[in-house]
């Protein structure tokens, strides 16, 4: 996994990624590599939830990651491998790739956003029209029921929003809740990190 770049990853998800369409606010983008090569890449946002559900952990929004996108090249989607028995395995390049990511989304998070809240959990909606999220279970995410099928879209405070169709399908929710919290040390080493990359913040204008 690598650092990819908001741009880059927002362009080649809106090209290639089936909902053609990029995020917004504070995120955290990876390139999925494999022999040296780009072969994907997968996203963290802030979800578009405003209020605590137990069914999250009953976690502030504010404490939550989106897995919110994944694309991988469909020339590696099917590679295989065949071990010293001569037996074919798959790679599992989707939920190895989502478990590496895991393992350092909370300190590039903290790095890159050091004045948000610590992340408590991951969630991710699998959109039942196109897969049954395999994926998330094999990278041990948790199933917590169905979701979506909204009529409409609102924002926070009831702030109106662009309502895509996608959002009317049914999705399977899915929760990954780390356990225990960064140390100082590993905080101190990931705002180190990010010194030279973390984006400025703006400043208010006073009135």
């Amino acid at each position: 996994m690598e650092i990819a770049p908001l741009k880059e990853a927002n362009e080649l998800f809106v090209k290639e990624h089936y909902l053609h369409r990029g995020r917004t606010m504070a995120q955290v983008a990876y390139w999925i590599i494999l022999d040296g090569e780009r072969v994907g890449a997968l996203l963290y946002a802030l979800p578009r939830m405003s209020v605590r559900s137990d069914r999250y952990g009953g976690h502030s929004p504010m404490e939550l990651l989106e897995l919110a996108r994944l694309w991988i090249h469909p020339s590696v989607q099917v590679k295989t491998q065949v071990d010293r028995h001569g037996r074919v395995h798959a790679l599992c390049i989707a939920s190895a790739s989502i478990s590496r990511s895991l393992r350092r989304i909370r300190a590039d998070w903290h790095g890159k956003y050091p004045h948000l809240p610590q992340v408590r959990a991951v969630v991710s909606w699998a959109d039942i029209s196109r897969h049954r999220g395999t994926i998330y279970t094999a990278a041990n995410f948790t199933c917590v029921g169905l979701a979506g099928g909204a009529k409409r879209s609102t924002g926070s405070r009831g702030a109106s929003r662009v309502f895509h169709a996608d959002y009317a399908n049914q999705k399977v929710a899915f929760l990954y809740p780390f356990k225990g919290d960064l140390s100082d040390r590993d905080k101190a080493a990931a705002v180190e990190n990010w010194a030279d990359k973390r984006p400025r913040r703006r400043q208010r204008r006073r009135s």
